[in-house]
């Protein structure tokens, strides 16, 4: 997007230092991160990427069902 350290800190509004520290260490608030995907416009692919599919019940039944079925327990034996 041809800019600066200092454009992108103006226009996300993330202070400049925290955006060095971001490049230099990769620490960074999740409150910050998002605003410079924003300005990047990478925001609408973390959206994408926490949207469910499909539910994994449809019914109450169901939830039940899998409640019934029993997993094997793993431990020692004496």
């Amino acid at each position: 997007m041809g800019l600066t350290q200092g454009g992108l800190a103006s226009r996300s509004g993330v202070a400049l230092p925290t955006l060095r520290k971001f490049e230099q260490k990769g620490l960074i608030s999740l409150e910050s991160l998002l605003k410079l995907l924003l300005v990047l416009d990478g925001l609408e692919n973390i959206v994408k990427a926490l949207e469910v599919e499909q539910p994994e019940f449809s019914s109450i039944d169901e939830v039940l069902d899998t409640e019934a079925v029993k997993t094997p327990k793993r431990g020692w034996r004496k």
